[in-house]
């Protein structure tokens, strides 16, 4: 495959500064500089299983990278290569995709979702009812398989479709929303790291507008806390996200969070001990 650069991969480090794993863990070995010169060296998928299992897919190296190695998909190739999967899935075009972690985890979301479409004329159509297929995408279950749709709710379903994300169209209409003041906007790392240079703009100008704390600074682009993802949610390889979660927050008085982040939205609701909400719970 051509997007397995890891050649590439001049051992500058840039993609350290705001890995999730190496900030929770402190291992070289497990971030992107790592598995690229693992790879460099000539180990295969085999000798190598933590440092794959501990990326989050935040996307961070690969913004950040300067001989624009591929990172992401060069760990999801990874992944398939230990699960011994090379299928395909094949979603058909939908109006609004949810994603599985509001569908499963938080339906209360969806009323206020559809809600917010309606305001701002984009119909949500019938309520997606299967799964997206991005989950087995992210794990290395399967190959991506991109599809049309009009709106995403999940960041996680960018890896399947080619969709508008939701928590962007928020910020193009925030006269919309009430947001009280002192807030933490928790901007998803998944969508800042992917396309820096439409979502940068837009996050910075909530910031601008209303003062609030952000999770994205200049030289590090957005900052993950690990929560977004397969491992980052639940079993085996799930990551340390109530230390990560403090650690996002230790400088912020904020009162509460607000995030477009299912995933996100989850995490510091259970872990933060502050009042955390949704973007589109914050419709006025």
């Amino acid at each position: 495959m051509s997007d397995l650069n890891f050649g590439e991969c001049i051992g500058c480090g840039l993609c350290i500064l705001g890995c999730p794993a190496y900030e929770e863990t402190g291992f070289d070995l497990l971030t992107a500089r790592g598995r690229n010169k693992a790879l460099q060296s000539g180990l295969a998928a085999a000798e190598m299983v933590e440092p794959i299992w501990a990326c989050t897919l935040c996307g961070y190296c690969d913004a950040i990278c300067p001989t624009h190695v591929h990172n992401v998909e060069i760990v999801l190739d990874l992944r398939r290569q230990l699960s011994g999967t090379v299928g395909t899935t094949a979603p058909v075009s939908r109006p609004l995709v949810l994603g599985c972690t509001i569908r499963e985890r938080a339906p209360h979301l969806i009323p206020s979702i559809v809600e917010f479409l309606r305001r701002i004329g984009r119909p949500a159509g019938p309520i997606d009812e299967g799964c997206c297929g991005s989950l087995d995408v992210e794990a290395g279950r399967a190959m991506p398989s991109r599809a049309k749709a009009g709106v995403v709710a999940d960041p996680i379903c960018l890896e399947q479709y080619d969709a508008e994300f939701l928590g962007m169209l928020a910020m193009q209409h925030l006269d919309l929303f009430e947001l009280p003041m002192p807030f933490y906007y928790f901007a998803p790392h998944r969508i800042v790291n992917r396309e820096h240079a439409i979502a940068y703009p837009l996050y910075d100008a909530l910031r601008r507008r209303f003062g609030c704390d952000m999770n994205f600074e200049l030289n590090r682009l957005a900052r993950s806390k690990s929560a977004g993802s397969v491992q980052g949610l639940s079993g085996r390889d799930a990551r340390d996200i109530p230390a990560a979660v403090a650690r996002l927050l230790q400088h912020s008085r904020a009162e509460r969070i607000i995030t477009c982040s299912p995933a996100d939205y989850l995490a510091f609701r259970e872990y933060s001990g502050r009042e955390t909400r949704f973007i589109t719970e914050c419709l006025r």
